[in-house]
């Protein structure tokens, strides 16, 4: 049995078998240790399996999923010899306007040179800044309402104000550069934007124009600049710019569209979900 032969059923309960040998192997490592301590697979694991390259069921029988699942995914799995868990950030979730506590926190991005950890405090109406090790570092919320998407590109913060519709340019350490937007469907004016990103070849912003169903372009000083997905999308709700492709996920369908360099769809994959 192998990745080509399997069918999507096959491919579920092959996983579920392996989540749950994993979860039984877990309990056995950490019996007797900080029952404190806990830890739980999420759906990231059906999608970062294939780290784990080929794996033996029952001491025979071999799957090796690589052509199902993206091989640039990192997969972090617990160091069974040691009986150590991956390290896991933990803030608490208040409606306090504190120094590290989060209240519903939408958005993440990381500075690739420093490490640190930018994060959209939706419900406090500011950014908090950790560091690599989670450690609180710093805040901002100079002009910030609500903000869900976040950005870091060449030194510069760009984050989404859901309310204020509306997009913020800041510094590293917070100090307000710009913001740029209304509510409303021209150029450059906005209707609860979501998700964000920078191409890091021309450094046009792509930003979620969600209830206007489309995604703004906007050059590095977010000025508009032309638009994308118009009578396409219906409720964008996050977008990544990878090299010459634009990947955006539509929350309503729900599926993802991905484009090209010239802007033009070539593949749409359409997911189905049920329960959680």
């Amino acid at each position: 049995m192998n990745s080509d032969t399997l069918t999507n059923n096959e491919l579920k309960d092959t996983l579920d078998g392996v989540i749950s040998l994993i979860n039984k192997k877990i309990t056995e490592l950490t019996a007797g240790t900080d029952s404190s301590i806990e830890f739980k697979w999420n759906n990231q694991f059906e999608i970062d399996i294939e780290q784990l390259g080929s794996i033996k069921l029952n001491g025979q029988t071999n799957i090796s999923p690589t052509r199902t699942f993206p091989p640039q995914v990192k997969f972090v799995v617990p160091d069974y010899k040691a009986k150590q868990l991956p390290p896991a950030y933990c803030c608490n979730n208040s409606d306090k306007i504190a120094p590290g506590e989060l209240n519903c926190p939408k958005g993440i991005s990381v500075h690739y040179q420093t490490g640190s950890i930018y994060i959209a405090d939706y419900y406090n109406n500011r950014v908090q800044v950790f560091s690599s090790n989670g450690d609180y570092l710093s805040m901002f919320s100079e002009k910030m309402k609500q903000p869900i998407g976040i950005c870091i590109f060449q030194y510069k913060v760009f984050v989404t104000q859901y309310s204020s519709h509306c997009i913020n340019k800041y510094e590293l350490e917070g100090k307000l550069i710009k913001s740029v937007g209304s509510y409303g469907n021209g150029e450059a004016q906005l209707s609860y934007p979501h998700g964000l990103d920078v191409s890091d070849r021309n450094s046009n912003v792509y930003v979620c124009d969600c209830n206007n169903n489309r995604i703004q372009i906007l050059t590095k000083e977010i000025k508009f600049h032309s638009m994308l997905g118009i009578d396409l999308f219906k409720y964008p709700r996050d977008v990544k710019v990878i090299r010459d492709r634009v990947l955006v996920l539509d929350g309503s369908d729900p599926c993802m569209f991905v484009f090209n360099s010239d802007h033009v769809v070539s593949n749409r994959l359409i997911t189905r979900v049920v329960g959680k």
